[in-house]
């Protein structure tokens, strides 16, 4: 009987261990079952910032760069066309007239004109360098603030070309002496302005330039760019001393 009995318990135990087991086995599996990490991953699904980059797509500095095409503004503009004052009348401020050692070599209204100017044609005859230092030579036209109307004007001497019609000016230049010619004659703090009018009494201005006097050579040229129209053409010549000028030319 207690043989029996011993049995009967072991078996029991065993049962109850094996029950033990199963609930325990099917309390702990549902992490394994339901693994919501894995099932849903939006964040890898969406990604939105790599599938609308719209930098990237439109990138409109590197397609349209307006600053590096346009930098014409940055560059002098270039005269072209032709010179239509070769050949054209033109008036002048006073000469200067050399009054000789009574007045110390100033003005004197009863003297000539000491660079006469060859009558009024030495300006527009297309010879800008007579080719030597000779100050002398019929190819320059002297001007001098001595002159009484050169104050008078407003401080300057002036030339004024008749073009004969009215024409679309591209451009000027002025060739003057320089400090090679000696007798105190240069370019240095020489300045010229340009102005254009239709009746050769209202000017209007298109612009102003200063010459760089250079030793080495006798004649200086400067040029003024600007776009204009007019009949009449004047240039405006500021010096404190001598401005000798040989040429003027109009471009068209």
């Amino acid at each position: 009987m207690k043989k029996i009995a011993l049995v009967l318990a072991l078996v029991m135990v065993f049962a109850c261990s094996l029950v033990a087991c199963d609930n325990e086995n099917t309390e702990s599996t549902p992490a394994t079952e339901s693994t919501p990490a894995t099932e849903s991953t939006p964040v890898d699904e969406s990604t939105p910032a790599d599938e609308s980059a719209p930098v990237d797509e439109s990138a409109p500095a590197e397609e349209s760069a307006p600053a590096e095409e346009s930098t014409g503004s940055d560059e002098p503009a270039e005269i072209s066309g032709t010179n239509v004052a070769e050949g054209k009348t033109y008036t002048t401020s006073q000469l200067f007239q050399a009054g000789g050692k009574e007045v110390d070599w100033g003005w004197s209204d009863s003297a000539p004109v000491a660079y006469p100017d060859e009558d009024g044609k030495s300006l527009t005859d297309g010879v800008s360098d007579p080719g030597d230092s000779d100050y002398l030579n019929p190819v320059w036209a002297g001007f001098n603030k001595l002159c009484p109307d050169y104050s008078t004007n407003g401080g300057y001497a002036f030339v004024t070309v008749d073009l004969g019609a009215k024409t679309d000016i591209t451009g000027a230049k002025v060739y003057a002496g320089t400090s090679a010619l000696g007798q105190g004659i240069g370019c240095g703090n020489f300045t010229v302005e340009v102005l254009v009018s239709d009746d050769g009494t209202n000017w209007v201005s298109v612009d102003l330039a200063t010459f760089t006097d250079d030793p080495s050579v006798n004649v200086a040229e400067v040029e003024i760019a600007g776009s204009a129209n007019g009949q009449y053409v004047q240039f405006r010549f500021m010096r404190e001393g001598w401005m000798f000028v040989s040429e003027v030319e109009i471009y068209a």
